[in-house]
């Protein structure tokens, strides 16, 4: 394997590839094949719906397309965060119910249970480490911006929140931080070790997979769908679309999604930490900072939200080096005092789909049945991949049991963003007041009005 010609966007997919050399890639697609299910797309969506398709019916036929490396996408350029849907427990009350939205919330946790036993039985170092996730507040403006999530979850006997004092949550996020509340659930691991060792799994299972073949069209007719790449084709009675920001191509997606970018470092301390983070830590700004530690004592920083993207060739555009990571890395020394000079050893930014309900929902393109979606993880996809899969997997074989007929399977409801260059122009001017507001609330300083009412607008308010 070529690390320099294979697409690789993060640190963890370099360092993953680094134990496959004189390994061959999965060959690119050149001939005409028939499958039961085509999968397009070789990340977590993808390779979960594929292993689970295969352990529901081993003699199904399924064919998986990726356009680069099988986790050379979104997939293995996050921070590595395993978490559950439970932060977002309010969002899935109001989507879902009392009780379909809690049950949700438990299946995310049964999918950290998954992963963790899956990569055990199957030999897949992940380099997973149960250390939990911290919801923390660096500055006044951030205190209890957790407070309506919790009095939601406590309603619950499987609520994982521990809620800690302010000299806890310094010890655990190793940076000054004024409380928060702890999930020890939830856990960090190698992304796109992960994903590496996923497509070997389903190779082993019988899926075919095809790398370096991107999907250049859809084709309906006689009741099957053809998708296209640029050397082959493959027919299938269904086919799954797990491509997450890129599905903004399709019209009835685009206006649930805003595509974002996140931006992240990795950096070598120059010195032995007094007081090292312990656990995988969020912020609760708007355009939130998260950091985690990594093995060896390197650490991982990054910031969300610091790119827009412009109509359906924004997702392409976003997945580059992070742009300016002396300012990420500026960022990070005001958070993160401790990391102050700290070498810098790897910078990415990477898209990230952010559905207007903050979750993720999946279901059928209008006009080409048989081909189905999923997508708006909003950053947190690793573990609720594995609901996905198995919406996506029930989907393609037209079985109602499971999720299959959740809330999950609609759209957020709502009149949806407005068009382009509205959109984009818009964004931008909201993504900055929001850096300003950001900045000055670290400082505890004073916000001036026009920052304040513009950084006020939020992408859910087009929700009905």
């Amino acid at each position: 394997m070529n690390i320099a010609d294979a697409g690789v966007r993060s640190f963890w997919m370099a360092d993953a590839l680094v134990d496959e050399a004189g390994r061959m890639d999965a060959e690119p697609l050149t001939s005409n094949l028939r499958a039961d299910v085509c999968i397009v797309g070789g990340g977590f969506t993808g390779l979960w719906t594929a292993i689970e398709l295969k352990t529901r019916e081993p003699t199904i036929d399924v064919v998986l397309l990726e356009a680069g490396l099988c986790g050379s996408g979104a997939s293995g350029a996050n921070a590595g965060m395993l978490m559950n849907l439970w932060p977002k427990l309010p969002s899935l009350l109001r989507a879902g119910g009392k009780d379909e939205g809690a049950d949700v919330a438990r299946a995310s946790v049964e999918a950290i249970d998954h992963i963790r036993r899956f990569c055990v039985e199957h030999g897949i170092d992940a380099q997973i480490e149960s250390n939990g996730w911290l919801w923390a507040s660096n500055n006044s403006s951030q205190d209890g911006a957790w407070t309506d999530t919790l009095e939601a979850a406590t309603a619950y006997r499987e609520c994982p929140f521990v809620e800690v004092d302010a000299a806890e949550a310094t010890r655990l996020a190793g940076a000054p931080a004024r409380g928060g509340i702890l999930d020890p659930t939830c856990v960090g691991l190698h992304p796109a070790r992960l994903a590496r060792g996923l497509m070997r799994v389903a190779q082993t299972l019988g899926v075919v997979v095809h790398e370096h073949s991107p999907m250049t069209g859809l084709l309906r007719e006689h009741a099957a769908t053809t998708v296209t790449t640029d050397s082959g084709s493959v027919r299938a009675a269904s086919v799954v679309l797990a491509i997450n920001a890129w599905c903004n191509q399709f019209p009835q997606l685009r206006s649930h999604l805003v595509t974002t970018a996140s931006d992240n470092v990795v950096v070598r301390p120059r010195h032995e930490l007094a007081n090292p983070p312990l656990t995988n830590v969020s912020d609760s700004g708007r355009l939130l900072d998260y950091w985690r530690p990594m093995s060896g004592g390197d650490v991982l920083f990054g910031k969300a939200g610091l790119g827009i993207g412009w109509g359906v060739r924004g997702t392409n555009t976003m997945f580059t080096a992070a742009p300016r990571p002396d300012r990420l890395l500026a960022q990070m020394a005001r958070t993160v005092p401790s990391l102050a000079g700290a070498e810098l050893v790897s910078s990415w930014r990477a898209p990230v789909e952010y559905s207007l309900s903050s979750l993720p929902f999946f279901g059928e393109i209008n006009g080409f049945p048989g081909v189905y979606y999923g997508t708006g993880y909003s950053g947190d996809g690793i573990g609720p991949s594995v609901i996905g899969a198995q919406i996506l997997a029930g989907l393609a074989t037209r079985s109602t049991d499971g999720m299959t007929t959740s809330f999950l399977t609609r759209a957020p409801s709502g009149h949806g963003l407005p068009p382009e260059p509205f959109r984009y122009l818009g964004g931008q001017l909201v993504k900055a007041a929001m850096l300003r507001q950001d900045r000055k609330q670290d400082d505890e300083a004073r916000i001036d009005l026009p920052t304040r009412l513009i950084a006020r607008i939020d992408p859910t308010s087009f929700l009905g």
